[in-house]
């Protein structure tokens, strides 16, 4: 085989693992090239070189899901909330579900180098988890005295979890609709993201859809986006905590009760938008 048509075949990969829902199991080149790519290093960093002139990443090459493709910061190819949420005012909460999403799906790090993992998460049960820590937050904030009412002239900047508590979770229009504005909906509208991405599988109707992770999801998360995650979950007191062998919660660092925690920045909701 020559020269051009190694890189042809280094760019048909690309294409593969840029197309939706294009798995190896499903075509015999695809599965072809995945094998390739294993055992011929100088075909692997052709295609390496591929993603490159597309500003995207190799993050790593799975027989299951195939190439698994990242974006850079200049990439044509990366998407912003704007492009996925019209309303400037539903952006943040928006992203607040995904890292929600992403931290009930792998609630302990090891789960994010585990193969086997496979998350689970519906619409309500996000919700649940927000509102849930939203409230704490505000119960805590309101014993320390922390001042979180929106600086004089500027009524725009929430508190992010203030903002949460403020819509319905649900709710129905006259047309019998939830409500756009609806946390649920937001929710709904985070996770069908992830769907048609491939990324997450839709399971069952329950708790208003529940759904499971793919391969994909587990590898972006890691490798992509974790420590902000994480970071941005911590500062705003929305990690879910890691449970021991009998399903409890373990013991607050440096001894304390969960008061102890820092409590995070009043106005969290300025940085995610």
């Amino acid at each position: 085989m020559n020269h051009a048509e190694d890189v042809a075949d280094a760019a048909r990969m690309v294409a593969f693992a840029m197309g939706r829902g294009r798995v190896p199991a499903h075509s015999r080149d695809y599965h072809k090239l995945v094998q390739r790519f294993d055992v011929d290093p100088a075909f692997a960093h052709m295609v390496r070189m591929v993603a490159k002139g597309f500003d995207l990443t190799v993050l790593d090459v799975d027989h299951r899901s195939g190439l698994v493709l990242g974006t850079t910061p200049e990439s044509e190819f990366a998407i912003s909330p704007a492009e996925l949420v019209s309303a400037p005012a539903d952006r943040p909460l928006y992203l607040l579900a995904q890292l929600t999403i992403a931290s009930l799906a792998f609630p302990r790090p090891e789960d994010l180098d585990n193969d086997e993992h496979v998350g689970r998460v519906s619409v309500a049960r996000v919700d649940e988890l927000v509102r849930a820590h939203a409230r704490d937050i505000e119960r805590r904030l309101d014993e320390s005295g922390v001042d979180t009412d929106p600086p004089a002239g500027k009524p725009g900047l929430e508190a992010l979890w203030r903002a949460y508590l403020r819509r319905n979770a649900t709710g129905k229009t006259k047309g019998d609709h939830t409500p756009h504005g609806a946390t649920q909906r937001l929710v709904e509208r985070a996770i069908k993201h992830l769907v048609a991405y491939g990324f997450l599988r839709w399971l069952n109707e329950e708790d208003g859809g529940t759904y499971t992770t793919h391969v994909k999801y587990r590898l972006q998360v890691r490798d992509l986006a974790a420590g902000d995650m994480l970071e941005e979950l911590a500062s705003m007191g929305i990690a879910a905590m890691p449970k021991d062998s009998h399903g409890a919660p373990p013991p607050a660092a440096h001894g304390g009760s969960e008061d102890a925690l820092p409590a995070p920045e009043p106005h969290a909701f300025d940085r995610l938008t």
